[in-house]
């Protein structure tokens, strides 16, 4: 499974492992949404929440430090740096994986329409995961890079209230909440 959105980086240590990388590409801006204007923290919600409720066959433990995100006039964004310690034990068999990441990312964006294009422009994300299998054999796993992606949400914004929406696997939205940082 891979998770691009900013959003949700944070949250999918286990799932999307990105090594140390500074990307870059090139993205086209259109129409901002002075609403969106500002900087954000998730209240709920969200990739954690998401597999919580559609990765049944585990028991998924994430712990993230606060993360913001912050919408600028001119068409571009950035999150804070964001750490995450993810544990996923499966229910039916002997496996279990743990993962540690910190990563940051900057990008262009733009809004119209209840639609959200994110472009991670550039990312820089260390960590890494380790398996443990029947027979309690370890296997480290370092994250793969990660390049320029882009992705697009529906989104509603009111006032100091923002919700995004986005398609995921299994027929499935995953809906994330976030309020204004004064």
């Amino acid at each position: 499974m891979r998770y691009r959105s900013p959003f949700t980086i944070a949250a999918a240590a286990s799932f999307l492992l990105i090594p140390s990388v500074a990307a870059q590409a090139d993205c086209k801006t259109a129409a901002v949404d002075n609403c969106l204007v500002g900087t954000w923290k998730q209240t709920g919600g969200g990739a954690a929440d998401w597999m919580r409720e559609h990765m049944k066959m585990a028991q998924i433990k994430i712990q993230a430090s606060e993360a913001s995100f912050t919408f600028n006039g001119d068409s571009t964004f950035s999150t804070s740096k964001i750490n995450t310690k993810t544990e996923v034990t499966a229910n039916d068999a002997p496996i279990k994986a743990t993962g540690d990441m910190s990563t940051q990312g900057s990008g262009q964006w733009s809004a119209a329409d209840g639609k959200l294009t994110l472009c991670l422009t550039a990312v820089d994300a260390k960590g890494g995961m380790e398996m443990k299998g029947p027979g309690g054999q370890t296997t480290n796993i370092p994250m793969p890079h990660m390049g320029p992606s882009e992705v697009t949400l529906a989104y509603t914004c009111d006032g100091d209230t923002l919700s995004t929406m986005q398609a995921m696997p299994m027929n499935s939205t995953m809906t994330t909440t976030y309020a204004r940082v004064p």
